[in-house]
């Protein structure tokens, strides 16, 4: 693999987390008002629709697959997943939230290795073991203005969530290689209209039009977001891109901070320098295998 991609893989990684940090602030807003499955219903409908153009100038070759298990399973796991962090964000804070899942690349190794059969070293192992001890740092640090620390159940709830993404990522990593990026967001998409469609009469409450248009923008913010990391996996493997994830905590504070003046402290500042420290370690020795 050469160099030049794997850099443009991450630059795509990282802008894909900045769009999922957007949209996570935006679920924070919407949910004081709008149910979880409303969310997840329009979150996926306004993700679908721009893509309804390309659907229509390939016909049917556009959805035509023989990898209909991959994207199923990665529906399923990634709906899973988005059920649980949103969950998480209306009971907790955004970062506590983003924090939690960041645990995700931890398990992307596991799954990249036993299901995508893709050999680890030990610059690999370290750097995870040294992103995932960042992200536990972070999440025991306090936030001045946060007063919504994670119980037992919502922590455990959510390394489930962890697990689920890093299914749903390494599927993406599977599929990257014969499967156009518009297309594994579209099924993706599909599936959640299908399957929150089906709760939605249960769920309604009414919608006025600055929710709409929040929506409608979480919803760009999710096609932005999907179709750069789709693209981010075929540049680099799961476990390389995965690391990368961990930017979303960087991201979350920042949105945190703006938006509802969330403070880091120095122990989340030194939790956040391990994962940068880990981020640079794949990277390095990347470029030293790649040479």
């Amino acid at each position: 693999m050469k160099q030049s991609l794997l850099i443009f893989g991450i630059a795509l990684v990282l802008a894909s987390e900045l769009a999922f940090a957007l949209l996570s602030a935006l679920v924070r807003l919407l949910s004081e008002d709008v149910s979880q499955v409303q969310i997840i219903f329009f979150r996926n409908l306004f993700a679908m629709l721009p893509l309804i153009p390309w659907v229509i100038k390939n016909k049917h070759n556009a959805l035509q697959t023989d990898f209909f298990h991959l994207h199923l399973i990665r529906g399923l796991a990634g709906l899973s997943a988005m059920f649980i962090y949103f969950y998480a964000i209306a009971t907790t804070s955004l970062v506590n939230a983003a924090m939690v899942l960041m645990l995700a690349p931890f398990f992307i190794p596991l799954v990249a290795h036993f299901w995508l059969k893709q050999p680890q070293n030990i610059a690999t192992i370290f750097s995870v073991a040294l992103g995932f001890l960042g992200a536990f740092v972070c999440l025991n640090a306090k936030f001045d203005g946060v007063d919504s620390p994670l119980g037992f159940y919502t922590g455990v709830l959510i390394l489930c969530g962890a697990m689920l993404i890093a299914v749903s990522k390494s599927s993406i990593s599977k599929m990257s290689k014969s499967e156009p990026s518009q297309r594994v967001v579209f099924y993706f998409a599909l599936i959640g209209i299908v399957i929150s469609g089906a709760l939605l009469p249960f769920y309604w409450q009414p919608l006025s039009w600055l929710n709409l248009g929040l929506l409608i923008l979480l919803g760009c913010c999710a096609t932005a977001a999907q179709l750069m990391m789709t693209k981010a996996f075929s540049f680099a493997g799961a476990t390389t891109i995965g690391l990368f994830s961990y930017s979303s905590i960087l991201f979350a504070a920042l949105l945190g901070f703006i938006w509802w003046a969330e403070v880091p402290t120095t122990q989340w500042f030194s939790g956040s320098g391990l994962i940068v420290a880990a981020g640079i370690i794949a990277i390095f020795y990347a470029k030293r295998i790649t040479r």
